[in-house]
């Protein structure tokens, strides 16, 4: 493996700090957003061996955060073994679950493997709102069992939640829930129509209901007693720093292909895994992970900011921003164009008509 020696020299490729490993496409939930359409009858196409390998090739490059996502990954029968694998290796390893296989035993078992925290997902206030999202009775009553789990076994966990026409009136709702329950942080995503999420587009928000959520979150933000991040809001950035927000200059924008990277359950490696773009097969390039990182020309076009396309190319706030990359090649088809539900690029639009 040559790749970090030839290319020492390119100090201005940033290692990402977290990656997200979609260890399966397996679980026994049907959310109406799920970016991997996963269902229970899905195989997995990685072997321990194979996930190991992963896990080796990415500590080699950097000790980052490592989120062990799905699917579900604990319906795989090795979580645990893997879980303490990367703690070995030097990461910091970290789960995204739906919560339904977190009984007692198994968050005691997962803090003994080395999880530093989990995040769990509540896509409305309520059962009955929740449940619906979630397309699983019982889904609201089960994660919060799991939460009490976890607190119980000592385990950090944060709350996510996927914001849609169905539940932007919940916001506030669900903030305050999640503080009540103790997380550490509350994480808002902005729908990305991809996976199962391309049957509910016609509920992605538009420019003034997003730009509005995001001003709420800022406030939010400045408020809370627990942290306030938002995913797939890159404008984010641009709103906490308009709004002179406390810690604003830390709030960051799309970290496709710098600060995030996301590997898939065949291995391969993208910049999310909202944008289904492989820089490189890990399991095809003997699991040299530094080799994609740092030469795929696919990972170098989207660092490259002269490259953007459309409202974004324009904008003040692009450097910080970025947009969604991965909004931008579902709904528009090319991943360098604006985000199609950023206020900027309808006002734009507007301007041209």
């Amino acid at each position: 493996m040559s790749t970090l020696k030839e290319n020492k020299d390119k100090a201005q490729i940033v290692k990402p700090r977290i990656i997200a490993f979609e260890v399966t496409q397996r679980c026994r939930l049907a959310c109406r957003h799920c970016r991997a359409a996963a269902t229970q009858d899905k195989s997995d196409s990685l072997s321990t061996e194979q996930c190991r390998a992963i896990l080796k090739s990415v500590a080699d490059f950097n000790k980052c955060v490592m989120i062990l996502t799905g699917g579900e990954p604990m319906e795989r029968a090795d979580i645990y073994e893997l879980a303490e694998y990367g703690r070995k290796l030097g990461l910091r390893m970290v789960m995204a679950t739906c919560g339904y296989h977190i009984t007692e035993t198994s968050a005691i078992r997962l803090k003994q493997a080395g999880i530093m925290a989990l995040s769990f997902s509540l896509d409305g206030a309520t059962a009955e709102t929740h449940d619906a999202f979630r397309q699983k009775a019982g889904a609201f009553e089960t994660v919060m069992a799991a939460i009490e789990n976890v607190r119980a076994a000592g385990i950090r966990f944060q709350i996510n939640t996927t914001f849609t026409n169905l539940n932007i009136a919940e916001a506030g709702v669900i903030a305050a829930l999640a503080e009540g329950l103790g997380a550490y942080c509350f994480n808002p995503f902005i729908l990305v129509p991809t996976g199962r999420g391309d049957k509910i587009k016609d509920l992605i928000l538009a420019p003034d209901g997003y730009e509005k959520l995001l001003t709420d979150l800022a406030q939010l933000k400045q408020k809370s007693k627990i942290e306030v991040r938002v995913t797939c809001g890159p404008q984010f950035a641009r709103i906490c720093r308009h709004e002179k927000i406390n810690g604003a200059d830390k709030v960051a924008g799309c970290l496709a292909a710098t600060d995030f990277a996301f590997i898939s359950a065949r291995g391969d490696v993208q910049t999310c895994g909202f944008l289904e773009i492989s820089a490189g097969n890990l399991v095809e390039n003997n699991f040299d992970f530094a080799d994609v990182w740092l030469n795929s020309k696919f990972l170098n076009d989207l660092r490259d900011l002269s490259k953007y396309k459309g409202a974004c190319s324009a904008c003040n706030y692009l450097s910080v921003c970025r947009g969604c990359r991965a909004r931008a090649y579902t709904m528009l088809g090319d991943y360098m164009q604006q985000d199609p539900i950023c206020t900027l690029t309808a006002k734009t639009d507007r301007r041209k008509k």
